[in-house]
């Protein structure tokens, strides 16, 4: 039962989480996707603390379950609390988009113990192949994610309707912290 919830969220996060990277920050649009990722991951991630069939009790898997989920709702109460926190903007990408690798990496590795050709893969290897996917999904979304955060923050609307700032304005006065 649990397992097809799972799936259905896993779904739902990968295409929310897709999106959100497409849409304007700030916007509307952005907070509607962003809150459904948001459910969707809790969802996905609380279900996956239900499901022990692979190892018989918790494991790995549940505990990065329990880091992806803080990592959302801490971009959540970023974002929740800006008046308050400094660099939350900063912040808020850096949490999001990593919860979103944590969910690319993972999908890989279900992948690897689903699909047959993958499995089939694996035990003729004699590398942790799934180990490595994962890896190189997470540097390759480092680079992304350090590459784009200067021009996607600076992109970022405020709700109050103000013109885009300027790209080096926009890190200062949005509280975000640039890269060097």
């Amino acid at each position: 039962m649990f397992g097809a919830f799972h799936g259905v969220c896993g779904i739902a996060s990968l295409s929310l989480g897709a999106l959100i990277f497409l849409v304007a920050k700030g916007t509307r649009t952005h907070i509607r996707v962003g809150w459904g990722y948001v459910t969707s991951m809790s969802c996905l991630n609380g279900s996956s603390l239900f499901i022990y069939h692979l190892t018989g009790g918790p494991n790995i898997f549940h505990a990065l379950a329990i880091a992806d989920l803080i990592m959302v709702w801490a971009g959540v109460l970023q974002a929740r609390y800006r008046a308050r926190l400094r660099n939350w903007l900063w912040r808020h990408y850096q949490y999001m988009s990593w919860s979103y690798v944590g969910l690319l990496a993972a999908t890989s590795n279900e992948a690897f113990v689903r699909l047959r050709v993958l499995k089939h893969l694996t035990a003729h290897s004699t590398v942790a192949l799934p180990l490595l996917v994962s890896a190189l999904i997470v540097v390759i979304s480092a680079a992304i994610i350090f590459r784009k955060q200067n021009s996607l923050l600076a992109r970022w609307r405020s709700h109050d309707g103000a013109q885009r700032p300027h790209r080096g304005a926009a890190l200062r006065s949005h509280g975000a912290r640039p890269t060097s």
